[in-house]
């Protein structure tokens, strides 16, 4: 198999076509003509993950967010980037983006494989927009005990929370990374899970309605802790689909560093 063919297949995945002209998931470095046989999985293409995946003999590097400091990667806004990216061209692999495929996925890959390693019991609900969906848990809990219990499952540090924390509730939006929408599903949910939010816009708007009486909150999880079991996921979804491959996950780490 080509590294090719395997693209082609991850694209047929979404459940609706997409105009490859407005879509970032493309190949940012590499040749996808080269022969396939181990594949590296990971959120970022950072240069640890890169050497990493290099070390194990990856031919081919797929990830989640961007390369290059901008959405599209159509840019390289900063020197940095240009260091980057020769890097990447000597390091002979080849970076793919699975970013919009894979949140068109029914269902959406990235919020499957954070419910699937939560282990929470629960019905899952598509959502509205793109890359925001719903979860009812089978028992009530407070924000604390979600953000406790998703800690531990998840092995986060220091989830942050922005509203009321000691309420119990069942609906939950789950915008993972940050797709927009946390305000108005906050008006319509109990808890909006997320990587990251504007303090003084959704944060204060979360700590209002708790001073109003309201039962709502936002769990701040990080960008990467709120969306890297999706891409765990694929690589289990890859060792099912083809065991000729060997597919490994790299971990690229959370991006803050802690004092305790």
């Amino acid at each position: 198999m080509k590294i090719k063919q395997l693209i082609d297949e991850l694209k047929s995945y979404s459940a609706e076509p997409l105009d490859d002209r407005y879509t970032c998931d493309t190949v940012k470095v590499g040749d996808p003509e080269k022969e396939l046989s181990k594949v590296a999985i990971s959120m970022f293409a950072t240069p640890d993950v890169v050497r990493e995946a290099v070390a194990w003999g990856a031919e081919l590097l797929i990830v989640h967010e961007p390369t290059y400091y901008n959405h599209m990667d159509t840019e390289l806004p900063y020197p940095l980037a240009h260091e980057k990216k020769a890097f990447l061209e000597k390091s002979g692999i080849t970076v793919f983006r699975f970013h919009d495929y894979a949140h068109r996925m029914d269902p959406d890959l990235i919020c499957r494989g954070e419910l699937h390693y939560m282990e929470l019991k629960g019905e899952y609900q598509k959502g509205e927009h793109f890359a925001v969906n719903r979860f009812i848990l089978e028992e009530e809990m407070t924000a604390k005990e979600l953000a406790c219990h998703l800690e531990k499952k998840l092995n986060l540090r220091h989830i942050r929370i922005a509203g009321c924390s000691d309420r119990k509730g069942r609906s939950i939006a789950c915008c993972f990374g940050t797709p927009g929408h946390v305000a108005e599903e906050l008006g319509k949910n109990d808890f909006v899970l997320t990587g990251e939010i504007c303090e003084w816009n959704e944060g204060e708007l979360a700590r209002d309605y708790a001073q109003f009486g309201y039962n709502k909150a936002i769990l701040v999880m990080g960008h990467i802790g709120s969306e890297r079991d999706g891409m765990a996921l694929l690589r289990e979804i890859l060792c099912e689909k083809h065991p000729e491959l060997q597919t490994r996950y790299f971990e690229c780490g959370e991006l803050y560093t802690y004092t305790d």
